[in-house]
Parts: structure tokens; C-alpha cells; sequence
């Protein structure tokens, strides 16, 4: 069973409470001493972050996922605009219909969808993961969200290109058969 940061610092401070309690009621002055170092000792652990070794793992492999995402939207501008030879004939004679963001096959629509959210993710993600205030719930949250967007945008790639090049060259642009 895993506790949040907020969770722990509670627990860590009802702790602090009940044995400085019972220190000063047993203890009377040299009680409330110890009290006194039990607590500030408490608060300076509660107010360290224990969490940095862990934060800076979640945030290294968020930019991991990051770059997973950002290959996919790399492979894909590759396509839609190199002047390569290769990736020219590969639009223009093996799979014009994946160019096209107005095609109607539902695989290549799927994969423009998945395209442009991932798009929006990756501009608002870094704010997020980087903010101050992200706690490592969150952290997690991201990671696990990242993670399905890459590689449902793989997955949508993959088959935007099988779809293509099943529709090949007699595709006609707007149709999706």
C-alpha cells in the first residue's frame, strides 16, 4: 500500500502531536524539551524532499515517452514534406490518401485524430511536468498518459500506413475508398 506525499506529512505530523503529548504528560519539563526537538526535527524531515531522486526518474522517462511521441510526428512531417526521393514517391505513388487530412478512410482519419491530439498534448505536457508543485501522483498520472498516447499514436500510424497503401494510387483526393 502506497501513501501520498500529503499523506505521509499527516501521518508524519499526528505522530509528532501524539508523542509530544505524551512526552509532556509523563515527562512534565524535560517532556516538553524533548517535545520541542522531537517536533522541529519531524518538521525539517517533513519539509525535505524525499521525493527528488523519484521525481527526476518520472520526469526522465516522461521525456522518454516525449520522444517516442515526437518520432512518430517526426516520421509522419517526413513524409507529408521531404524532398527526399524516397518519401516523395512513398506519398505521391504508394500512399497519397495518408497526406491527405480530408480523407474519409476511417484508419487514416483515426490517425490525423491521434495526430493532432498528441500535437496538443506535447505542448501543454511540459508546463506540467515541470511545475514545482507536481507531486509524484501526478507524475505518475502523466507518465501513464503519456504512455498510452504513444503508443496509440504508433498503433494509429502503423495502420494509416497499411490503409494507405491499400488504397494506393487510385486514390482520389476527399474519397476514402
Amino acid at each position: 500500500m502506497s501513501f501520498s506525499a500529503s499523506q505521509r506529512q499527516g501521518f508524519a505530523l499526528l505522530l509528532a502531536g501524539v508523542t509530544a503529548t505524551v512526552l509532556v504528560l509523563t515527562l512534565k519539563l524535560p517532556g516538553v524539551i524533548l517535545a520541542i526537538f522531537i517536533c522541529g526535527a519531524l518538521w525539517l524531515f517533513v519539509g525535505a524532499r524525499p521525493d527528488a531522486s523519484e521525481h527526476a526518474a518520472l520526469r526522465a522517462s516522461i521525456a522518454l515517452t516525449v520522444e517516442d511521441i515526437t518520432g512518430v510526428l517526426e516520421d509522419y512531417a517526413t513524409f507529408a514534406t521531404s524532398d527526399d526521393a524516397e518519401a516523395l514517391a512513398d506519398r505521391t505513388l504508394h500512399r497519397p490518401a495518408l497526406a491527405d487530412v480530408d480523407c474519409t478512410n476511417p484508419t487514416i482519419e483515426a490517425f490525423h485524430y491521434e495526430m493532432h491530439g498528441a500535437q496538443r498534448f506535447l505542448r501543454r505536457l511540459d508546463a506540467r511536468v515541470n511545475s514545482p508543485d507536481a507531486g509524484t501522483s501526478e507524475l505518475e498520472s502523466l507518465l501513464k498518459v503519456a504512455d498510452d498516447r504513444a503508443a496509440e499514436l504508433k498503433e494509429s500510424w502503423l495502420a494509416a500506413r497499411r490503409a494507405a497503401l491499400a488504397l494506393g494510387t487510385n486514390y482520389k483526393k476527399g474519397d476514402g475508398r
